[in-house]
């Protein structure tokens, strides 16, 4: 998330750069209204692409394949379990972005709201394809949606200039407020990225040049409407969603009203655009690694055989296995680890070994051979190195889930044992990575070794989940 957030912030300084470097001075005032809208999007848009490629599994040895243990002891279920920490600080930033958020939310709605009930409070008359909406206090012409708000006094007395009303009313025609309900909007969800600002300052500042351009295509004197401008400057409403004049810009648009168009310089600009957002997505865009696992051989997997009996066991060690079972069973029907006694268990092991086949299959707790110890292995300096990627690949040390950078704190022989397993895409990570890397350190690996050799135990107890029918699979 924090890389996404640095993407936005970055690609979308970049385009607003572009415009104020390129296209800002040039008259070609739609193209730059929808380059600035485009560009403001793609800059949300452009760090959520993904390029994958794809590359060779790197093959791990023989030895280095291992068949998935499925039925463990506590102790090594409890080992392999990720641990589960609540990150704190992320929560009391989570909170303050959502407060945040929330109060520049209700005052966008609020602001809506106050525009448009004026409308329904004020005097409204039809003028082309708008409505006016007459106001008694003293205000700019300014327009809303396609309200044109005025001075009530102003308009009876005949005191609005044609080319104040031709204005407005281009606004209202072109849409603009749509643009600034988008930007502000954004504005009020990605509150933190700065650059929305000049975006925003720079789409209003469009908007007027494209309703200055509408005055000056149906005016015959354009030092009038100059005249106009510089006149209506000292009267500025402070409301941030409507159409107005603005002092600090007055400059820029008498500047634009007289610059000479030129369709090479426009062309040879607007090209040069396209390279810009070309590299924006190769620099702001993710890329990820898939590994083709198609030639890779994994070794067939050594059946292990649980001992029966052709007789079976009597129903009375039937029902002393199930009530034993039962005593430890959760609120879910499933025995619990902890619950079981080691008297339990090995009086379990002892029925159950007793046991026919066919009374093995219908038991929820059932018990297996179990398996050698893993072999020592070491990886190679560039498997580790390729591990370090979290896009693809899940990294456990000595059973804990670790942050893939901990490997530059290692080298390969710092390790005595790997096992590398694919993600099954209804597995919980998948997405987040596709292969899981188990490792075990040089000292875990010979505290395990040494356990699992000297351990007493023949037999590893299990948990069958049920079937729908109630039955054990």
């Amino acid at each position: 998330m924090t890389s996404y957030i640095i993407k936005i912030i970055l690609c979308s300084g970049v385009f607003i750069l572009m415009y104020k470097l390129l296209l800002e001075k040039e008259r070609m005032h739609t193209f730059n209204r929808f380059y600035l809208l485009l560009s403001l999007l793609l800059s949300f848009c452009i760090p959520l692409i993904t390029f994958t490629s794809s590359r060779p599994l790197q093959s791990l040895s023989q030895n280095e394949v291992f068949d998935t243990i499925l039925l463990q002891d506590n102790q090594i279920i409890q080992q392999l379990s990720p641990e589960k920490n609540t990150n704190y600080i992320f929560l009391i930033l989570l909170s303050i972005y959502a407060a945040i958020t929330a109060i520049l939310l209700f005052r966008f709605v609020i602001n809506i709201f106050k525009i448009l009930s004026k409308t329904r409070t004020h005097e409204t008359i039809p003028y082309k394809n708008s409505k006016i909406v007459l106001i008694e206090e003293d205000l700019t012409p300014h327009s809303f949606l396609y309200y044109l708000f005025l001075n009530k006094a102003e308009y009876n007395y005949g005191n609005i200039e044609n080319e104040i009303l031709i204005h407005e009313h281009a606004h209202i025609q072109q849409k603009h407020t749509y643009d600034i309900l988008l930007i502000e909007l954004l504005q009020t969800v990605f509150w933190f990225n700065p650059f929305i600002l000049f975006f925003k300052k720079a789409l209003k500042l469009n908007h007027e040049f494209l309703a200055d351009e509408a005055v000056i295509n149906s005016s015959l004197d354009i030092s009038i409407y100059q005249y106009l401008l510089i006149e209506k400057a000292s009267n500025t409403p402070a409301n941030n969603l409507t159409s107005q004049f603005n002092y600090s810009i007055i400059k820029k648009r008498l500047l634009m009203m007289t610059k000479t168009k030129s369709f090479k310089s426009a062309l040879c600009r607007q090209i040069a655009i396209v390279p810009v957002f070309a590299l924006s997505v190769l620099a702001f865009s993710s890329k990820t690694s898939a590994q083709d696992t198609s030639s890779v051989s994994v070794p067939t997997a050594k059946k292990t055989i649980t001992p029966s009996t052709q007789e079976g066991v009597s129903q009375e060690l039937m029902n002393e296995y199930d009530q034993i079972v039962s005593k430890t069973k959760n609120e879910k029907g499933y025995p619990s680890w902890n619950k079981f006694s080691n008297a339990d268990k090995s009086r379990l092991e002892t029925i159950y070994l007793a046991m026919s086949k066919d009374q093995q299959a219908k038991q929820m707790v059932i018990f297996s051979p179990a398996p050698p110890p893993l072999p020592r292995v070491t990886p190679t300096q560039s498997q580790i190195a390729s591990w370090k990627d979290s896009k693809v690949y899940g990294l456990w040390i000595d059973g804990k889930r670790v942050s893939n950078a901990t490997l530059n704190n290692y080298d390969n022989t710092a390790f005595a044992q790997v096992f590398v397993s694919t993600l099954s895409k209804n597995a919980v990570n998948y997405g987040k990575h596709y292969y899981q890397v188990n490792l075990m350190t040089a000292d875990h690996y010979e505290a395990y070794y040494k356990q699992t050799i000297e351990s007493k135990k023949r037999f590893n107890m299990g948990i069958r989940l049920k079937k729908k029918d109630g039955t054990a699979v």
